[in-house]
């Protein structure tokens, strides 16, 4: 029997160069081994003594277990990374379990093997090794193991697997009665990586740098590294708004430390069947051990509402997986902190002005814009994060594609912007469609230079806010407020319209039928909600009649007068904290509470139009492809009524109707009658007089 070769490549100073390598080593002994078992099977039924076999088996299995611990560890001070080696060195299995582990792993990879396994299962045709098998061929190696035995036997009687307790929790890598090794498992073995099956498994990097954030970067990278200092797990909890950048600092903070990162949604997590759950729970441990790596959970819920407090235990079960882990959440106390000991968090704060000029710049180039788009303008008139900044380019892109466009221009950026911002503001306010432009406007010289310097409020925030520190003395109260007072019909709601065509946001009227509701505190609800919704959506909200939700402030007298109030110093408040543009309008300034007053940036009074005023409006809102009767007297009507710009464009209207159904163009009798018409609409007679030399 000294001629028992198991067939090993006994190249006992040489470095195994690849995993593949040792697999071939261990196959080679596997096959021994199944032929050593039928031999000595058949030697017993022959009646002959297996001793010498035994003896011969046992000591080439010494030899052979020695030349690969060997050259394992040859290749490992040789600085060659094997992924077997690594995963042995870290569980620290028993020599039965490695063999089991072993055995599963080379009947998955050399189906040459299948004769032989089911020769030694006595003719069964099997493609997978039993338990009994395991521990009928590792006594060939180890005759003295029979106490072995128990830790491959489950208390149940199922005779599942479990090894390594203390690494692998619950994880059963071999399952029930057969030996089945996981694909995954297997396919690492192999020198690949430990592959899972989850679907968020890898968040991708948009940037080809961090850009921004370099300080809280840096905070995380000296968190991570301290961590391999102290015996403690630590958790660090990110936190900031949707799409604030919070998972590509984490794939930047992964690629600083040199430890793979692997993304975990709470929800994907939370709604698996227990046993999936578990499943994939033991995965992500067994991964991050074996690469070294970290997980990220991500879109947890806030813990400080009590119905979510029942997830508590699972989010232990999540964070307690590897030493380090990093959380990230939307607000500052989403995190429950009341759980670990160890924890630091780190806010990702909104974009300054700045920050967000540089990132358009950034993407315009990235999109081949180049100088199309206004990076500054952008950058300060849109509130934004990262996330959303870059998406905005790729809806701008698909625009300019669906148009045949070559490039991205700025009305494509200006669409995108308003595409993802809609339906947000659900039933508490209405979308505008404006088409006015500044030459509509007839008003004031002095009111428009009001209504452009609100506007550079927006173009130019960064300038004055950043650049010459004005934010650094004004830590709220930066957005701009708006009051145009005066007679109805006098422009305000035109010049409104102007002035979002001018900054290109979107107008949305709010609806203060829904706002304002009988129950106590709904109506501060309500509120709350309009401004949380329109926070980020780069819109302006337009408050039209304000004075019925901005009135004086009444004695109070009683529990309504007390609620009232409350909603109005609320509303104020609200007003206050928004970094948008709200603009209010209102035909009776006289009922606009004072203290309200105080904290609007801009107050401008909307007049009734003189007569020079009167003729430009009488003139421009008659389009130009309006049919008109000889000896039309726009002029005579200019000077002889004094009419709001409303009225007059209400009268026009009327006029080309009547002019219209009896067939003519529009004229003087034709206007006579709309104006005599709207006169009587407001309760006035009008004589043959008042007609002057048209009478």
């Amino acid at each position: 029997m000294n001629s028992v070769d198991c067939g090993i490549k006994k190249q006992i100073n040489m470095p195994y160069m690849w995993d593949s390598q040792i697999w071939e080593d261990f196959t080679a002994i596997v096959d021994f081994l199944l032929w050593a078992d039928l031999k000595k099977d058949e030697m017993m039924r022959n009646g002959e003594d297996v001793l010498d076999l035994t003896i011969a088996v046992e000591e080439e299995m010494e030899e052979a277990q020695e030349i690969i611990k060997r050259r394992m560890e040859l290749s490992n001070i040789s600085g060659i990374k094997l992924n077997t080696y690594t995963f042995f060195s870290m569980c620290s299995l028993s020599e039965m379990e490695s063999f089991a582990l072993i055995l599963s792993a080379v009947s998955a990879l050399d189906h040459k093997l299948n004769a032989l396994l089911s020769a030694a299962e006595k003719g069964r045709n099997v493609q997978t090794p039993t338990v009994e098998m395991a521990l009928r061929l590792y006594s060939l190696i180890n005759p003295n193991s029979i106490k072995d035995v128990a830790s491959l036997i489950d208390i149940k009687g199922d005779f599942g697997l479990c090894f390594n307790k203390e690494v692998m929790g619950k994880s059963k890598i071999l399952s029930h009665e057969t030996l089945v090794i996981k694909s995954s498992l297997l396919s690492y073995f192999l020198g690949k990586d430990f592959n899972i099956k989850y679907k968020g498994l890898n968040v991708k990097k948009p940037l080809p740098s961090m850009l921004i954030y370099d300080k809280p970067l840096e905070e995380a990278i000296n968190v991570a590294n301290s961590q391999k200092y102290i015996e403690k797990a630590v958790s660090l909890y990110i936190y900031g708004r949707k799409k604030s950048g919070k998972k590509l600092l984490v794939s930047h903070l992964s690629e600083k430390i040199k430890r793979p990162v692997v993304f975990v949604k709470w929800n994907d997590i939370e709604q698996m069947p227990y046993e999936k759950r578990e499943y994939l729970l033991n995965d992500l441990t067994l991964k991050t051990r074996l690469e070294n790596g970290f997980i990220c959970l991500y879109d947890i819920p806030d813990f400080s509402d009590e119905k979510n407090q029942s997830n508590k235990s699972l989010f232990l079960s999540v964070i307690d997986i590897c030493p380090f882990t990093v959380v990230i959440g939307e607000g500052k106390y989403y995190y429950p902190v009341w759980l670990t000991e160890s924890f630091v968090s780190i806010e990702l704060w909104d974009l300054s002005a700045t920050e967000k000029i540089y990132l358009w710049s950034h993407y315009s180039n990235m999109y081949g814009a180049g100088n199309e788009i206004n990076a500054a303008l952008n950058g300060n008139k849109y509130i934004m994060s990262v996330g959303e900044i870059e998406s905005t380019f790729e809806t701008a892109f698909y625009l300019a594609a669906s148009k045949n466009k070559p490039s991205i221009k700025t009305s494509d950026i200006s669409d995108a912007v308003k595409q993802r911002g809609r339906g947000k503001l659900g039933s508490y306010a209405t979308l505008i469609k404006g088409c006015f432009v500044w030459d509509d406007l007839i008003a004031d010289e002095y009111v428009k230079r009001q209504m452009r310097y609100i506007c550079n409020q927006i173009k130019y925030r960064n300038v004055v806010g950043e650049e010459w520190g004005f934010f650094e003395k004004t830590p709220y109260g930066r957005g701009v407020s708006v009051l145009f007072y005066g007679p109805p019909g006098t422009g305000k709601t035109m010049a409104v319209q102007i002035m979002a065509a001018e900054l290109g946001l979107e107008l949305y009227r709010v609806d203060l039928s829904k706002m304002v509701s009988k129950y106590i505190g709904e109506t501060e609800k309500n509120i709350t909600e309009l401004f949380d919704r329109a926070k980020n959506m780069n819109v302006i909200l337009f408050f039209d009649e304000a004075d019925s939700l901005f009135a004086k402030r009444s004695e109070v007298k009683d529990s309504n007068d007390r609620n009232a109030n409350a909603e109005t110093a609320h509303l104020l408040q609200k007003m206050e904290e928004y970094e948008g543009m709200v603009i209010l309008a209102t035909n009776l300034m006289e009922q606009i509470d004072d203290a309200f007053k105080r904290r609007i940036k801009f107050m401008i009074p909307f007049r009734f139009p003189d007569a020079s005023a009167r003729r430009n409006l009488w003139h421009s809102l008659i389009p130009d492809k309006t049919p008109l009767e000889d000896g039309i007297d726009l002029d005579f009507f200019a000077d002889q009524f004094e009419l709001s710009g409303s009225q007059i464009k209400e009268i026009l209207w009327n006029a080309a109707y009547i002019a219209v159904s009896d067939d003519k163009p529009l004229g003087n009798e034709e206007i006579k009658e709309a104006v005599t018409l709207n006169y009587i609409k407001y309760g006035k007679q009008l004589t043959k007089e008042d007609f002057g030399y048209l009478a």
